[in-house]
């Protein structure tokens, strides 16, 4: 009975030995991000937005079917009010709508808190789609340099940066059609290409590290040396292109909305700056207008500055002070 006792504290220590060090490092990052100005805003923004995306109907007015003087306080209205439905937008708050309404009477904060998920849904399914078609090609790219397999992965790249970006979603958008879904994969199949050219040149410098030829030397397949050796390595430029790949689907899906290419069933910033622009509100309701547009300026930047916050974690070397 004494040996499992005296066992299970050296397994607890060996793997508390083992962790130690990935936690140290881990630890270090976080308080390098953390002394970043820029980087703790553009964090904090995100988190405004994280609840507002889970929690939509803790923060929202109303919900999005909601329209003022709709079944609420009918006894207020007079004949003549209720047959000029549906009425044009208007600021104030009779009804508790804090930023006005649109052009149905929908209350415009709760069409903002409702968009968010949808947003930040596009943002981190592109962000992260294109990291895991990116850094992967970069890594084998930058590992068999020179060779037939970066030579074609090189020359995909080449050709598909030549693209046009935004011609190029609009097209593939008009031939699978219109759905979110649908919106990311477009912004991936071009946005992927800044993460593989970095990351291959990241690794072949990393590749003539007096460590990896130790690896090599002592028997280590490809495999292990590309996963063990060079990807934790590549990792933190990885989160960078991550975050600014985020900011700029954000911004396309915006811009396909409000050219009249986005699902219209579901909630969105850009197909509010659409209906403002297609009612002919632009000019005059303000309180219509602004709200979205600060909202994918505010969500965007903020991506950015986590971005740039994470670009000097992953290059100590650039100064601590140049995004303070």
């Amino acid at each position: 009975m004494s040996e499992p006792d005296a066992e299970e504290p050296s397994t607890i220590e060996a793997a508390r030995r083992r962790w130690a060090p990935r936690i140290e490092r881990w630890r270090r990052a976080w308080d390098r991000f953390t002394r970043h100005r820029l980087g703790i805003v553009g964090l904090a923004i995100i988190s405004i937005y994280v609840l507002w995306a889970l929690f939509p109907e803790v923060f929202a007015p109303h919900t999005p079917e909601w329209k003022a003087y709709l079944g609420y306080d009918a006894g207020r209205l007079t004949g003549e009010q209720r047959r000029s439905l549906p009425h044009p937008p208007a600021f104030g708050d009779p009804f508790f709508a804090p930023l006005g309404t649109d052009h149905r009477g929908r209350d415009v904060l709760t069409l903002l808190i409702y968009s968010t998920r949808n947003a930040l849904y596009i943002a981190f399914a592109a962000g992260i789609l294109s990291s895991l078609v990116g850094v992967p090609l970069g890594l084998i790219s930058g590992y068999y340099g020179d060779t037939w397999i970066d030579e074609t992965i090189q020359r995909v790249a080449d050709m598909t940066y030549g693209l046009p970006f935004l011609p190029l979603v609009i097209v593939l958008i008009a031939i699978r059609g219109i759905t979110l879904t649908n919106v990311v994969l477009a912004i991936v199949a071009k946005s992927w290409i800044n993460n593989c050219i970095v990351i291959r040149g990241e690794v072949l410098s990393l590749k003539e590290r007096s460590y990896v030829e130790s690896a090599k030397v002592a028997g280590a397949s490809d495999a292990r040396i590309v996963l063990r050796h060079l990807l934790p390595n590549v990792l933190p430029l990885s989160f960078v292109y991550l975050a600014q790949d985020a900011a700029i689907a954000i911004i396309t899906e915006a811009s396909l909305a409000y050219l009249g290419l986005s699902d219209f069933t579901a909630h969105s910033w850009g197909i509010m700056l659409h209906a403002v622009q297609a009612q002919g509100y632009v000019f005059t309701a303000w309180w219509w207008l602004l709200p979205p547009g600060i909202a994918i300026t505010l969500v965007a930047a903020s991506f950015y500055f986590i971005g740039f916050s994470m670009e000097d974690v992953a290059n100590p070397q650039r100064g601590e002070n140049r995004w303070r």
